[in-house]
């Protein structure tokens, strides 16, 4: 009688299960980033685990059972159903030289969930449904001074508190198709959604009058299509030296927007902290408007010596000199990232860390964010990838991939630096789902 894998069934219950706890998760972020203002806020990494080990080497990266969202050409290569999940903890840590001050948080975060498949037997097409953050809104930033309200002498101390939320996400479906044995192609549709939620509340802390506080607060939310291809060639140097090529990229996409604006003024809840409306001076409900989302391309290379090292490099550029939000272009600029990275399996002896793929790398480059000067970036990566047992006596080829990255966003002359660190784990579950046992 032909049966199911229960691997199968294991499997589903715990993507559910996933995709209940990414809201949790989502509330439990508590960055603070005072860039996360401008543009769409904080790009997040893009790559799997596995590739940000390498420092983000992805154009040309693929193998039988990881799934590269960055190159949708590598779905072409999937020869195991694989679900793929990864999450993090970072820690950001911000200066400022004027006056000199410092502050730090942690925060954790689902940062993609995937489930690729083979549509061929033996590989050569293969599908791949996800979903992952594309930016992270969060910051909360306090400020004291005096400010003239009316007569000459009516001067008081103002404090004002900056606070932001949201983000953008994607949900997608991608395939791709070997057309060759050395050159597939594929191609992402995704549906891009999120919300902006920007508020400027102020204050009178210690007037002889009575004032009330007010709040400016303006809330967008918005969606629309994404669509990204991406093309991948391998040249056989020898029967053990490959070298890989890959391209990637996105053309301008508009993005339908509605916006409310409310200016009001409020105190906050003595039992629960919330505010509590007193009076609404102005509103604006349902403004629709459009969001220009930038193209984006990416290129890289790859040395690989078959089943033993592989080293590469990659160079990405977006085009945030398109981005615009309701007409208006913001503090952005394009930005660019090199990225080089390498991995090394030892492949031989009995021993398990010779089964164990060490990889390190490193990137810079340009933010998206401008703000009076240009803010270089930078990050280290280390990474492994641990087999969770033998392929050879097993169907299964699970993997779980760690990554550490150290990295900086700004420089001295920058109004604010940043330095961050941040741990992941990538569990990476592929299997021959839907195999037909049989009994003799």
């Amino acid at each position: 009688m032909p049966l199911v894998s229960t691997t199968m069934y294991k499997k589903i219950n715990l993507l559910g299960i996933v995709c209940l706890c990414w809201l949790s998760f989502a509330q439990a972020q508590n960055e603070n980033s005072p860039y996360s203002r401008y543009g769409l806020g904080d790009l997040v990494p893009t790559q799997n685990m596995l590739n940000r080990g390498m420092g983000g080497v992805s154009a040309a990266y693929y193998d039988f059972n990881t799934i590269n969202f960055v190159n949708p050409a590598s779905y072409g290569r999937l020869q195991a159903t694989t679900l793929d999940l990864g999450v993090e903890v970072s820690n950001r840590t911000l200066r400022a030289n004027n006056p000199a001050r410092k502050y730090s948080n942690y925060s954790p975060n689902i940062s993609y969930i995937q489930l690729g498949f083979p549509l061929k037997k033996g590989g050569g097409w293969g599908l791949n449904l996800g979903l992952r953050p594309l930016t992270r809104i969060n910051y909360k930033i306090g400020q004291a001074n005096r400010e003239y309200l009316g007569t000459p002498g009516d001067t008081f101390n103002i404090s004002t508190i900056y606070e932001g939320n949201g983000g953008a996400y994607e949900a997608y479906v991608g395939t791709g198709v070997s057309i060759t044995r050395d050159l597939s192609v594929g191609v992402n549709f995704g549906y891009m959604f999120g919300s902006k939620d920007y508020s400027t509340r102020k204050a009178i802390p210690d007037s002889l009058y009575y004032y009330y506080k007010s709040n400016h607060e303006t809330t967008t939310s918005y969606g629309g299509v994404l669509l990204n291809a991406g093309i991948q060639y391998t040249a056989r140097l020898d029967k053990k030296h490959w070298l890989r090529f890959g391209a990637y990229g996105n053309l301008k996409h508009t993005i339908n927007a509605r916006k409310d604006y409310v200016a009001e003024t409020f105190e906050y809840n003595a039992n629960s902290g919330a505010t509590d409306t007193i009076d609404v001076a102005y509103r604006e409900n349902d403004v629709k408007g459009k969001i220009i989302y930038p193209a984006s391309f990416g290129a890289g290379v790859l040395f690989d010596k078959l089943g033993k090292w592989q080293i590469g490099v990659d160079y990405t550029q977006q085009k945030w000199n398109e981005y615009r939000f309701y007409g208006a272009k913001d503090s952005v600029q394009d930005a660019w990232t090199m990225k080089i990275g390498a991995q090394l399996t030892p492949s031989g002896g009995k021993s398990y860390w010779n089964f164990v793929s060490y990889r390190a790398g490193f990137s810079f480059g340009q933010d998206y964010i401008k703000v009076n000067n240009d803010l270089p970036t930078w990050t280290v990566s280390f990474g492994a990838g641990f087999p969770m047992r033998k392929p050879a006596y097993t169907n299964q080829f699970s993997v779980i991939n760690t990554v550490f990255e150290f990295g900086r966003r700004g420089d001295n002359t920058s109004p604010v630096r940043e330095s961050f660190f941040r741990i992941g784990i990538g569990l990476s579950l592929s299997d021959i789902w839907f195999q037909k046992y049989k009994y003799d």
